[in-house]
Order: C-alpha cells, then sequence, then structure tokens
C-alpha cells in the first residue's frame, strides 16, 4: 500500500486529487491531509512513514519551503501549485514533478507514473534508495524550466483560467497587459510587465516582437517586409510590426 500526504488548502483542490488517486488503480492510503504550514511542520515532526507526499505551496500561513529546507523529509514529492516561479526550489528538495494548476488527469498520471518508475528501481538498502534520490534530483536541476499552461485572470466577480496555447499575441498598452485568444476577444491580465510574462511563456512558442508586443508563433498567419528593417506580422485580424532591433532576431528565431 502507498501511502500519501496531501498537502493542501484548497478543498476542491483537495478532493480533485483523491478522485485522481482512485483512477490510478493502486492500492493508496492517504494517511494526513494538511492545510497549513504549521500543521504541517507538526506532522513531519513526528511521523516519517509516507511514501509520497503532494504538496502545495502557497498555504494560508505562509509558504511550505520553509519548513521543507528545515526538515529531514525523505519522502518524493509532487507539488501542485497555481504558480510557477518555485519550480528550482522545488526540486531542490525532493521534488519529482510539478503540475500547475488546472492540470488534467493526463499531466497528473504522468507524474504519478513517473513516481511509480522511481519507486520500482528503488530495490536495495535504504541508503541505496537515497544515493538514486540524490541522483534524480539532481538531474531535475539542469532539466528544462516548467513554463505556464494557464494564466488566471480575474475578472469582476471571479478568477478564471487562460489557456496558454489559445493566446494569439500579448500587448502591453500603457501598462496594462491585454491577451487575445483565438476568436480575437481581449483579456487583461494582472501581471504588470512584459519581461514578468516572457519568464513565464515558452520562449520556443512566444517571442517579443517589439517593446510592446509578444507574439505565438503557432498563429502567425502571413509575414511581410514592412520597412527595410522591419516586418509586418498578421494574426488573425491584426497587424503586428517588429522592431528595428528584434528583425534580425526575430528571422532567427523562424529559422528564415
Amino acid at each position: 500500500m502507498i501511502k500519501v500526504v496531501i498537502i493542501e488548502d484548497e478543498a476542491p483542490a483537495r478532493k480533485k486529487l483523491r478522485k485522481h488517486l482512485e483512477r490510478t488503480g493502486e492500492s493508496i492510503l492517504v494517511v494526513k491531509e494538511i492545510e497549513t504550514v504549521t500543521d504541517t511542520r507538526a506532522f513531519f515532526e513526528s511521523h516519517s512513514e509516507v511514501d509520497l507526499i503532494f504538496s502545495d505551496i502557497e498555504l494560508r500561513d505562509g509558504n511550505v519551503f520553509e519548513i521543507y529546507s528545515q526538515l529531514a523529509i525523505e519522502a518524493p514529492i509532487i507539488f501542485t501549485t497555481a504558480y510557477n516561479q518555485f519550480w528550482m526550489n522545488a526540486f531542490e528538495t525532493n521534488g519529482i514533478e510539478y503540475l500547475l494548476k488546472p492540470y488534467s488527469f493526463s499531466r497528473f498520471e504522468r507524474a504519478w507514473n513517473k513516481y511509480i518508475s522511481l519507486k520500482n528501481n528503488m530495490n536495495g538498502t535504504h541508503e541505496d534508495m537515497i544515493k538514486k534520490l540524490d541522483a534524480y534530483y539532481q538531474n531535475k536541476l539542469v532539466d528544462k524550466p516548467v513554463y505556464k499552461e494557464y494564466i488566471p485572470v480575474k475578472s469582476n466577480s471571479s478568477i478564471y483560467f487562460l489557456k496558454v496555447e489559445d493566446i494569439t499575441f500579448i500587448q502591453a498598452d500603457y501598462g496594462v497587459i491585454f491577451a487575445y485568444d483565438s476568436v480575437s476577444k481581449r483579456h487583461i491580465l494582472n501581471q504588470n510587465s512584459l519581461k514578468e510574462l516572457q519568464e513565464m511563456l515558452n520562449p520556443q512558442i512566444f517571442f517579443k516582437i517589439n517593446r510592446s508586443e509578444l507574439v505565438n508563433r503557432n498563429y502567425i498567419e502571413k509575414i511581410d517586409r514592412y520597412t527595410k528593417n522591419t516586418l509586418s506580422i498578421q494574426i488573425k485580424s491584426h497587424l503586428l510590426k517588429t522592431s528595428q532591433n528584434t528583425t534580425a532576431a526575430f528571422n532567427n528565431w523562424l529559422g528564415i
């Protein structure tokens, strides 16, 4: 039986995770569900018989890395979070996967299968297991960064999630950041700058063509010469332009 701990302060997220665990078909015991950093510390100070941890990062009373950096927790951790910026911290602890909310069952299943594969290869002494975990975590430190699959967007009454793959281009206008989707709907984003967004997005997909616009290469319909040193880019009903400083880099990015 696989003993699991869930560290998550949102009840719907815990419910979703339990359902995903049931779908694996494995014999699983959820030993504890924890909602705060304080309770997480108290639990691991008195319990060590845990096989796997599912952990959110930002809890109602703080950040879980406050305790992961202090306690000797040996169980592997699959992180589940809406925040992209902690992936390096995750793999500097016992993190083996980083699930960005909201994640699908297929994405969860890949993380679960990674754990099962790691578990099945950990035959031998406790010392051997720790060495294998160490080697695995060190390899993860040089892995590719994890990019956003969804961007949370605040409306007047709620928060919804915009799929990154549906974004055609992003535009900054007097300090306000807009994302246009595949049906040309405009969404006001919460980020303060394009630079902040660039760190969240895959640079193989998104390129900053000038000081105020990022484009998704998958939606580029046509490229024409605009001036001697600039290009016009057709995306849906929008005509965007590269700057003189970015045109050469943009061509290289596209491989043309």
